[in-house]
């Protein structure tokens, strides 16, 4: 079995944009450039007057994937921002073992390499031949309709080929949550034991006219408060009713309402599976409401945010 290096960020490197994550997940999904476009329209993100082409680069860029003659290839794109904390949508389902030449083909994907190259360059063979093992690949990750979403429906194969280990570096990690600048902002601190809850309730309701969110009020409050519950929860050591957990919420130039909860427990172990509400509801039910979420260590390793971002659309309960 091949073993993938686990690619590392620039030293540089700063946080991709919410369009850019929305973007990069679509891309999982298997939406090709025009569907992409239109959804990232219909969810009022802000696309580069160049088009995607220039979005890919500076994505390319932040992740470590920049080149000199390319705006970066989308599968090693997904490759790295998986690895790195960056792609906004729950690993898929293990599809099962792969035959080692469709991994391979799918190591090499994420590596950046195009078909042509890993044809000729790799294996020496005519490019005919890998459309035959890339034929293969498609058939058994369920039909994928692009190279992109190949890799994405392989993560949980190609995770276990990666060195040092995915879950081992979380230091790495980018932030969770990246929106357009930031236009107006309140924040609060909240008992650390259940009355924070109503209390939340309360602080958000009166907080969405002054910030000017034009979304739904009750949802907002139902994020709000199941992101409390979990850091009262879960986020305060020992429970300790003494300690205090900080809310902040804010709308960007998009018109998103951000909210952030920051509790002082360093880590969050198996998010994505909270998220897809194999731990627990509460995340879960945020995504249901449709709220993008994601979470990030505080830079002293004092505590972590988690985060909600709400767009101002209605979304259906």
């Amino acid at each position: 079995m091949t073993i993938l290096v686990r690619p590392e960020l620039p030293a540089d490197a700063v946080s991709l944009s919410l369009p850019e994550r929305r973007a990069l997940a679509l891309a999982a999904l298997g939406l090709r450039s025009s569907g992409i476009t239109e959804k990232l329209s219909e969810e009022k993100h802000r696309i580069p007057a160049a088009g995607l082409g220039r979005m890919w680069s500076a994505v390319a860029k932040k992740l470590g994937a920049e080149r000199s003659q390319s705006h970066g290839r989308l599968p090693e794109l997904i490759f790295r921002a998986r690895v790195h904390g960056a792609l906004d949508v729950p690993d898929p389902e293990d599809t099962g073992w792969l035959p080692p030449d469709v991994l391979h083909y799918i190591q090499a994907l994420a590596r950046g390499r195009t078909q042509k190259q890993y044809a000729l360059d790799e294996l020496q063979v005519s490019i005919w031949e890998v459309d035959d093992i890339a034929a293969h690949a498609r058939k058994l990750l369920g039909g994928a309709p692009t190279q992109a979403s190949m890799v994405y429906r392989a993560l949980p194969q190609l995770l276990r080929t990666v060195q040092p280990p995915v879950q081992d570096v979380g230091a790495n990690r980018l932030v969770a949550v990246q929106t357009s600048p930031i236009v107006t902002a309140l924040q609060t601190e909240l008992p650390g034991s259940t009355s924070a809850l109503r209390a939340g309730r309360m602080w958000i309701r009166y907080c969405l006219p002054a910030l000017g969110w034009v979304g739904a009020i009750l949802q907002a409050e139902e994020v709000l408060t199941r992101l409390v519950d979990n850091g009262v929860r879960h986020g305060l050591p020992d429970h300790a009713e003494t300690q205090t957990i900080f809310v902040r919420a804010a709308v960007d130039e998009a018109g998103d309402l951000l909210i952030d909860v920051s509790d002082r427990n360093p880590s969050f172990p198996d998010f994505t599976a909270a998220a897809r509400g194999e731990k627990g509801r509460g995340l879960r039910r945020v995504a249901e409401l449709g709220a993008m979420l994601g979470w990030f260590l505080h830079h002293d390793g004092s505590g972590k945010t988690v985060c909600a971002v709400l767009p101002p659309g209605v979304v259906e309960p």
